[in-house]
C-alpha cells in the first residue's frame, strides 16, 4: 500500500475510500479461463471414440455462479459510487476501466452459465446475450484473416500426391467447409532478420534460466520439466534479475495439475503450471525451453515487478492486455529456440468455423483433423484440444478468447521489427507489466503507477 504520509496516494482525508474500493473492485477479478474449462477427464476420450456425439461431454464444477452474480452487483454499485466519488480523474479513470473489464468477465461466465441452464424456449436469447458479451469482451474473427489462414493451410494439401482413401477425404473436407472466399492481402510474418536479431538478444536475456536444463538430455517427463522450473525459481529468480527488478521473488512455484491438458500459468495463485494429461506426454528439449520460458520467462515475469501495486489489475492484466502478452510470450519461446513459426493459427480456423461458417463441435473437430490430417500436421487430440477451447465454457457457442494468439503474433512482431536495436525493447516487451505497449491507455497507467506512488516503493 502507499505511504498514508505520501499525498502521492490521494492524501490522508481520503486515503480510506480509495483503498477500500480498490480493495472491494480487486475481489471482483474472476479467472475466467479456469470457470469455463471442462472439469471432466474423460470427456476428450468418450468424444474421440463415441463418433455420435456432438459435443464431448463436459463439466463445468470451477463455475461458481454465486460468486460471478454477488461480483456483478457489487461493480454495478461501485460504478455509482465512483462516479459521485471526489477521486482525482486519473485514480478514477483507471478504476473505471478496471471495473468495466471485470464486468465484462464476470458477464461472460454468466450468459454461459445461463445458456448452459437455459429451457429450450430461452435458448435463443440466452444464445444473444452470450455472443454479445463474448464480443464485448474478446472482439471477433476478421473474416479476410479466417480466409486467409484456412486458404494457405488448404493450399497445403499435395491433391495431385493424394492416395485414393485421401482424395476422398479431401473431397469431403472441401464439401464440409462450403464455398471458398478470396481475400485480399495476406499473413504477416517478420522478415529474417528481425528472427535472427531477436532471437539472439533474447538467447542473452534467458541465458541463465536455459542453463539449468541438463546439457545432452533430449527428452523430459512432465514432472522432470516441473523440477526444473522450481529449481530456476529458486536459483534464477532470487538472484541478479529479482535485484533488476527489486522485488522478492519468493512464493512462486511451478506444480503438475493431474488432469491439466496444457501448460498455464495463474499470477494469482503464482503457480507454474504443467499438464498432466498433455496430449504429446514428454517435452522435447527445443519444448521444455520453450514453455519455460512462456510460463516463467513472461507471464510471471511481466507480473513480478508490480505485485506490489495496490490495483491488482497491473499485476494480473490491464483491460486488453491478453494479446500483446501472449504474443510476447510466443516470440519469446520461438526466438529462445531460434525458429519462428505461424502462431495462432489452428485456434483462428477453430473459431473461424464455430464463429463465421455456424459449424457445431463435431463438424469443426472433423474438418479440422481432415486439414492436419491431409497436411501432415496435428494429431487428432490436438485438433480436439484446439475446437474444446473454441467452444469453451458451452461446447456450443463460440468463445473468441483464443483469438488473442494470432492477433497478438502479428502484434509483437510488428512492434519489435519497428524497434530493432532500442535499447529500451526487452525492458518495454518483459517488465512493462501485465499491459500492452502499443496501447496508449495502458502507457499512461503504468506512468502513473510508475510516479504516482500506486506501487510501494515505485520502481
Amino acid at each position: 500500500m502507499c505511504d498514508s504520509q505520501n499525498d502521492r496516494c490521494y492524501g490522508r482525508e481520503h486515503g480510506a475510500d480509495w483503498a477500500t474500493l480498490v480493495n472491494t473492485m480487486n475481489k471482483t477479478d474472476i479467472d475466467v479461463i479456469d470457470m469455463l474449462n471442462n472439469t471432466n477427464p474423460d470427456a476428450k476420450e468418450e468424444f474421440l471414440v463415441e463418433k455420435a456425439l456432438p459435443k464431448p461431454q463436459n463439466s463445468y464444477g470451477n463455475m461458481d455462479i454465486k460468486r460471478v452474480e454477488q461480483n456483478i452487483d457489487t461493480i454495478i454499485s461501485l460504478q455509482k459510487e465512483l462516479e459521485l466519488s471526489e477521486l482525482p480523474e486519473k485514480k478514477r479513470t483507471m478504476a473505471a476501466l478496471v471495473l468495466e473489464n471485470n464486468l465484462k468477465r464476470n458477464r461472460f461466465v454468466h450468459a454461459n452459465y445461463l445458456y448452459n441452464h437455459s429451457e429450450p424456449n430461452g435458448r435463443e436469447t440466452a444464445a444473444g446475450e452470450h455472443k454479445r458479451v463474448n464480443t464485448a469482451l474478446y472482439g471477433e474473427p476478421d473474416a479476410d484473416v479466417f480466409w486467409s489462414v484456412l486458404g494457405e493451410k488448404l493450399s497445403a494439401i499435395p491433391v495431385g500426391d493424394l492416395s485414393k482413401e485421401d482424395k476422398i477425404m479431401y473431397g469431403e473436407l472441401l464439401e464440409m467447409i462450403g464455398p471458398l472466399h478470396e481475400v485480399k492481402g495476406g499473413i504477416f510474418r517478420p522478415q529474417k532478420a528481425t528472427v535472427d536479431w531477436f532471437s539472439y538478444v533474447v538467447e542473452q536475456f534467458y541465458h541463465g534460466f536455459v542453463s539449468h536444463i541438463p546439457p545432452g538430455q533430449q527428452m523430459f517427463s512432465i514432472e522432470e520439466a516441473c523440477a526444473i522450473t522450481n529449481e530456476i525459481i529458486s536459483s534464477e529468480l532470487e538472484g541478479d534479475m529479482a535485484a533488476d527488478i527489486d522485488r522478492d521473488l519468493n512464493g512462486w512455484k511451478a506444480v503438475v495439475i493431474p488432469a491439466g491438458a496444457v501448460a498455464s500459468t495463474n499470477c494469482e495463485q503464482k503457480a507454474i503450471k504443467f499438464p498432466g494429461r498433455r496430449s504429446r506426454g514428454a517435452y522435447t528439449r527445443e519444448e521444455l525451453k520453450s514453455i519455460i520460458i512462456h510460463e516463467l520467462g513472461v507471464h510471471a515475469l511481466r507480473s513480478l515487478p508490480y505485485e506490489s501495486c495496490e490495483m491488482k489489475a497491473f499485476s494480473q492484466g490491464l483491460p486488453g492486455y491478453e494479446a500483446f502478452e501472449e504474443g510476447v510470450a510466443k516470440a519469446a519461446d520461438q526466438a529462445v529456440n531460434h525458429q519462428y513459426e505461424d502462431f495462432g493459427l489452428l485456434h483462428y480456423i477453430s473459431i473461424g468455423l464455430a464463429s463465421l461458417l455456424g459449424k457445431n463441435f463435431r463438424e469443426a473437430y472433423e474438418i479440422q483433423l481432415r486439414i492436419e490430417h491431409l497436411t501432415g500436421g496435428e494429431p487428432a487430440g490436438r485438433c480436439f484440444d484446439s475446437v474444446q477451447r473454441a467452444f469453451r465454457g458451452t461446447g456450443e457457442l463460440p468463445n473468441h478468447k483464443d483469438l488473442v494468439y494470432y492477433n497478438g503474433a502479428v502484434q509483437v512482431w510488428k512492434y519489435i521489427e519497428e524497434h530493432l536495436y532500442d535499447t529500451e525493447l526487452m525492458e518495454r516487451l518483459f517488465l512493462s507489466g501485465k499491459s500492452s505497449i502499443i496501447d496508449k491507455v495502458h502507457e499512461r497507467m503504468i506512468y502513473e503507477a510508475h510516479v504516482g506512488g500506486y506501487i510501494n516503493p515505485p520502481l
